[in-house]
């Protein structure tokens, strides 16, 4: 099946990656605190309502929404033309009242319930869950590799393009790797890089993205005004 890509808007990435993400897809986006996962998801969000018009939705559920919102504005992401196509939710504040929803049905089932709200009122082509480690908790999830299927599984259905992010690092290549790195139909795994004693340089790559031929190297991630950008690591990993 030949799906619909959605851009990134990231300088030099869309061409890195056969032109954006498949529409549909289930792409993880990995990494360590620090390495720009919420800004680099909220950034394919922004600018695609912003240049194109497309309808998105950010689910955050740890981080609060005015945190949030001051630090992607902080990057110049506060155009008042972007947020006619955008939804900010916060999950947070559901967590904060979780005894009330004792009895209610599982705290999963309401964050469903939630998405197909937001995808009745608007057909999104983006969706970001910031992030699966609280989604993951909040769920009491009892068969892990059972549920994480299932969930992704919902996730395709539900249809948009996901980006889910991970607050787990990826394992070193030959050691065994969780089950969402297994279940994702994308990777994109961000780092820190020592590139001297004293300049540290974040890092971006894609370890997979299905039915895509793409680059596997690393590149180097910086943001401007202008947004982020991508350009060839000079050097190795380290």
């Amino acid at each position: 099946m030949d799906r619909n890509r959605i851009k990134t808007h990231i300088r030099g990435f869309d061409e890195a990656i056969g032109g954006g993400f498949p529409e549909g897809y289930v792409v993880l986006v990995s990494g360590a605190p620090g390495t720009m996962k919420s800004s680099l998801a909220f950034s394919i969000l922004y600018q695609n309502a912003l240049r194109e018009g497309k309808k998105g939705a950010y689910f955050t559920l740890e981080q609060s929404k005015d945190l949030l919102l001051e630090h992607m504005a902080s990057m110049g992401m506060a155009d008042a033309k972007a947020w006619e196509n955008l939804v900010l939710l916060d999950m947070g504040n559901i967590r904060k009242n979780l005894n009330y929803l004792q009895g209610r049905g599982t705290w999963l089932e309401l964050f469903k319930m939630y998405c197909n709200n937001v995808m009745k009122q608007d057909t999104l082509s983006c969706l970001v869950v910031d992030s699966l480690e609280v989604l993951e908790t909040m769920a009491k999830m009892q068969d892990r590799r059972s549920e994480l299927y299932f969930l992704f599984e919902w996730l395709r259905d539900l249809g948009p393009l996901t980006l889910l992010i991970s607050e787990q690092p990826l394992d070193p290549p030959g050691s065994r790797q969780p089950e969402e790195a297994y279940l994702a139909d994308g990777i994109v795994q961000l780092e820190m890089h020592a590139a001297s004693d004293l300049y540290v340089q974040r890092r971006v790559r894609v370890v997979k993205l299905r039915a895509t031929r793409h680059e596997t190297g690393y590149y180097a991630l910086t943001y401007d005004d202008g947004g982020l950008e991508v350009a060839r690591a000079v050097s190795g990993p380290g």
